[in-house]
């Protein structure tokens, strides 16, 4: 059994705010326990709902995931929970074993070595085309919604703050405007999402993360790639470094 319920709560997803705020949450889909819809978008739904769950996690690394519980708990039907399962275990948010059921993945320390080597790379190539091709207003955007970062600190809103390091990295992808960049560049971010499994030790480290997207933000303001992608390797670095467990 699920050792945290799954409800069906409102879920918020960050996306770009340049553009955009979208909400994405079971209730947003129009009578989803009333059976309408087809089977594809209700396990689209019940994908990104459980997906979300994980990657705040209100559904912790480790947990086993009942798909029967699940049902109950969320109002969707077995086929579109048994195929969001398996998205999730391609998302590699989740693993599967045979005559046990599915487990929310523990990530070991190579894992997170693996990640960042993957990831490191990719957001410096965002940086710099974002550089180039970010709209002014899309950087007025985002530098509004960093805004919101210190009541979140002093509320120590640990999910908030998840939430606006989403919305910040996801938004520089969209600035770089290459689509195949932006869904590598999701793919791996969801998956250091998890990392926040291991808290920072308290409000200096979350105090310096804002710093450093700070940073980012205004070398990209200035048009200026070096400096950017400079800011950027530090940033992601210093996730690896014998000071910072887990800033992402």
């Amino acid at each position: 059994m699920i050792s945290h319920e799954v409800s069906r709560n409102v879920v918020t997803n960050p996306i770009s705010i340049a553009m955009r705020q979208a909400h994405t949450s079971v209730e947003d889909v129009p009578s989803i326990a009333s059976g309408r819809g087809d089977i594809r978008s209700r396990t689209d739904e019940a994908h990104q709902l459980l997906k979300w769950k994980i990657l705040t996690m209100e559904i912790p690394p480790g947990t086993w995931l009942n798909e029967r519980h699940l049902v109950e708990s969320t109002g969707f039907t077995r086929a579109p929970i048994h195929q969001a399962l398996h998205r999730l275990e391609s998302d590699a948010l989740v693993e599967i074993r045979p005559r046990k059921g599915a487990q929310v993945r523990i990530w070991t320390p190579q894992d997170i070595a693996h990640l960042m080597e993957a990831r490191i790379p990719l957001e410096l190539t965002v940086v710099s085309l974002a550089c180039e091709r970010a709209k002014q207003s899309e950087l007025d955007a985002l530098t509004a919604e960093l805004a919101k970062g210190p009541q979140l600190l002093a509320d120590m809103d640990r999910e908030g703050l998840v939430r606006l390091d989403h919305t910040f990295h996801q938004s520089l992808a969209e600035f770089a405007r290459n689509p195949v960049l932006g869904e590598l560049i999701e793919n791996v971010h969801h998956r250091s999402m998890l990392l926040w499994a291991v808290p920072l030790s308290g409000y200096q480290e979350y105090e310096s993360v804002m710093a450093q997207h700070q940073e980012i933000l205004g070398a990209i303001t200035k048009r200026d790639p070096a400096l950017a992608t400079s800011a950027m390797k530090r940033h992601l670095s210093s996730f690896v470094s014998p000071d910072h467990r887990t800033t992402l």
